[in-house]
């Protein structure tokens, strides 16, 4: 599907993986892109609160999150009808190991600091389905040089997360619907 240095393999060469997911991970085993089908959320009022309901579902509730930016309006699906809502938004998660003061105690091996997700929602509002696309990508203890620290507040993404949104960017160009009777409703 794509060729690039995230991605190299599918994670059902390693784990289990649920019938209404694509996983693929890089070479690493790390950083990993997401494809979720789900049913649609229609219980909220905007496309953006049903994107942070799925965020919100996607992390463990000990996790603290924070939202860096959000498209609601601004995502291309060029290979979609052009009346498809989607929306996206960039978080961090950090697990509850990283002390308030930046210390930094792993209860595992292979712990990330904190993890950068990349997370794009497509509604397919006609066939009931809402449709995820997130791009997990960790950084690990020691791994970023200094010149490549990832700190939103300063406006720096670092190698790592420029890498994930050209990706994202392509998913979104090349993304096309070859079997709609895969989805309930009609097209």
């Amino acid at each position: 599907m794509l060729t690039n240095s995230l991605l190299s393999s599918t994670s059902s060469n390693f784990r289990q993986v649920p019938d209404h997911q694509e996983v693929y991970l890089s070479a690493t085993g790390f950083n990993a892109i997401y494809f979720d089908i789900t049913e649609r959320v229609s219980h909220l009022p905007t496309d953006h609160d049903a994107l942070r309901f799925h965020l919100e579902d996607m992390v463990d509730s000990v996790d603290s999150r924070k939202t860096w930016h959000s498209d609601t309006d601004a995502v291309e699906l060029p290979n979609l009808p052009p009346d498809t809502p989607a929306c996206a938004l960039t978080a961090t998660v950090i697990p509850p190991e990283m002390a308030a003061n930046g210390a930094f105690f792993p209860s595992r091996p292979h712990t990330p600091t904190f993890t950068v997700i990349l997370l794009t929602l497509i509604r397919l509002v006609s066939h009931s389905t809402d449709v995820l696309i997130s791009i997990s990508i960790p950084h690990m203890p020691g791994e970023q040089e200094p010149h490549d620290q990832v700190d939103f507040e300063q406006g720096q993404m670092g190698s790592l997360v420029a890498e994930g949104m050209r990706v994202q960017d392509e998913i979104r160009r090349t993304l096309k619907i070859h079997d709609w009777g895969l989805f309930a409703g009609e097209e």
